[in-house]
C-alpha cells in the first residue's frame, strides 16, 4: 500500500493586534495585545506628531521618539524613532547599504556608549539582519534582532540583565524611520511571535499632502486646505 500522507503543517497562530496610523509623519504599525499568558496591557506613553516636537533618545542623539508604548510587566516597549542617517551610513550610497551595517549604525546612533575618540558605539549585539523589498514601490525594509544589556526589573532582579528586541528600519529621503519592540530576555519566548507579527506590519505610508510634515522641513504653518 502507498505510504500514508504526511501530517498537515500546523498553522501559525495569528496574534491579536491593534493598529496605529500616523498621517502627519506618514507611517503605520501594529502591536500585539496578547501573548501566551493572556492580555498585554499597553499604555501610550508618548505621541509626537512632528519630528521637531519629539524628544531625543539621549542628550546628543539624532534619533527622536515620535511614538512609544509601554507594558509595565517587564517592562516591554514598542517605539517608533525618526532621525537622519547616522554618519556611518550618510557617507555611503543607500543602494550599497548592507542590512547588518544599517542595524549596527542605527543602534550605535541611539547609544550613549563611547570609545576614547568620542565615537559612539552600540551597546547591543545584532543577532541577525535581513533586507526585504515591500510593496509596489520597491521600498526596502531592514529587519533585525538584537540583544542589549538591561537594568534590574521585577522579572529579573539580578544586577546583570538582558533585553531581547526586534527592529525594522526604512528610509524616506534623508531620514530613517525605525520601529522596535523590546522585552526582558525572561519574557522573550512568551512574546516573540507577537513581536515578529507586529514588526512585519510597519510601513511608511503615502504622504497626505494636507497633513504630512517632512522631518527637518516642517514649515511654520499648517498645510493649506486645498
Amino acid at each position: 500500500p502507498p505510504p500514508p500522507p504526511p501530517p498537515p503543517v500546523p498553522l501559525t497562530k495569528v496574534v491579536p493586534v491593534t493598529s496605529v496610523e500616523q498621517p502627519v509623519m506618514a507611517y503605520e504599525f501594529s502591536y500585539p495585545t496578547e501573548n501566551a499568558e493572556g492580555a498585554i496591557r499597553w499604555t501610550t506613553s508618548r505621541i509626537r506628531d512632528k519630528y521637531s516636537s519629539a524628544e531625543n533618545m539621549s542628550p546628543d542623539a539624532r534619533q527622536r521618539i515620535v511614538y512609544e508604548l509601554i507594558a509595565f510587566k517587564g517592562p516591554m516597549t514598542a517605539t517608533v524613532t525618526v532621525g537622519p542617517a547616522p554618519p556611518k551610513l550618510a557617507a555611503i550610497d543607500p543602494k550599497d547599504w548592507k542590512p547588518q551595517q544599517v542595524a549596527e549604525a542605527v543602534l550605535a546612533d541611539r547609544a550613549t556608549g563611547r570609545i576614547a575618540t568620542g565615537q559612539k558605539v552600540s551597546l547591543a549585539e545584532v543577532e541577525v539582519a535581513t533586507t526585504a523589498v515591500v510593496g509596489d514601490n520597491g521600498e526596502e525594509y531592514v529587519y533585525y534582532e538584537y540583544i542589549s544589556q538591561g537594568s534590574p526589573n521585577l522579572a529579573e532582579r539580578e544586577s546583570t540583565t538582558f533585553r531581547h528586541s526586534l527592529g525594522v528600519t526604512a528610509r524616506r529621503g534623508e531620514y530613517l524611520y525605525t520601529f522596535t519592540m523590546s522585552a526582558p530576555e525572561t519574557l522573550w519566548d512568551l512574546n516573540a511571535a507577537g513581536f515578529e507579527q507586529g514588526i512585519r506590519t510597519f510601513r511608511l505610508t503615502k504622504p497626505n499632502k494636507k497633513k504630512f510634515r517632512e522631518p527637518g522641513n516642517e514649515g511654520l504653518f499648517p498645510p493649506l486646505p486645498f
